[in-house]
């Protein structure tokens, strides 16, 4: 009876095509809140918090296919990689878009007054952001391929590739980061601007960690099969 339910459940459900939805929502999220910044540096609030809005919607979504994977991915199910290994990849890709609430919310707590090339800064971090989170779409691309392709060598080497590449975007991200705050503790802003563009440095690394996290943690399910 328990090969018959396993067999069904192989059948009836798989969790990697929403994985793939559940990072293509991570994705989109970061790409509004490039567009958020740029609104808040037109001074139009009231966009900055329409996008806040979206990213919101976007979060509460990716959560509500989070917990169908969690509900669904059971001791019975029949994977071919470690349930334990694929359950901390989704824990790991979520907190990707977690951050970018949190950096969304904070964008509509204060219009702070920092310099143009502050500002110029915040810009290329995002812009490198957004090349890191899209390097890491290339890479969740060859979720279905390595499933469908039982995990050949050929995917996978391709897969670890992309994998390489997110993680030397990150690093590319945390310099910027250094400079960035070099910058603020040595400009004469606001206090209290500078330690609200500050959370925004930190919370916005901590979406490039989470994406060289999540490759990561996909290169530790796709090479941890038994």
């Amino acid at each position: 009876m328990r090969f018959v339910r396993s067999i069904s459940d192989v059948f009836g459900y798989s969790p990697f095509e929403d994985l793939k939805k559940h990072a293509e929502l991570a994705a989109k999220a970061v790409g509004l809140l490039e567009k958020q910044f740029e609104a808040y540096r037109m001074n139009d609030m009231d966009e900055v918090e329409k996008l806040r809005e979206e990213i919101d919607s976007l979060e509460h979504q990716a959560d509500i296919i989070k917990e169908e994977i969690r509900s669904k991915v059971k001791t019975s199910l029949l994977l071919p990689v470690d349930r334990h290994d694929l359950l901390n990849f989704l824990d790991v890709q979520d907190g990707i878009i977690n951050y970018c609430e949190h950096v969304g919310h904070m964008l509509t707590f204060r219009k702070i007054n920092a310099p143009g090339r502050i500002m110029d800064e915040f810009s290329v971090l995002l812009s490198k952001l957004m090349e890191t989170i899209n390097e890491y779409e290339e890479l969740i691309e060859h979720m279905s391929r390595l499933v469908a392709s039982s995990f050949s060598k050929k995917e996978v080497e391709e897969a670890l590739e992309h994998v390489k590449r997110v993680e030397e975007h990150e690093h590319e991200c945390d310099l910027i980061q250094i400079g960035l705050l070099n910058m603020l503790f040595n400009s004469d802003m606001n206090p209290v601007d500078i330690q609200l563009a500050v959370l925004w440095v930190v919370h916005l690394g901590e979406i490039a960690n989470y994406t060289a996290r999540s490759a990561d943690r996909f290169r530790i399910m796709i090479l941890g099969r038994s």
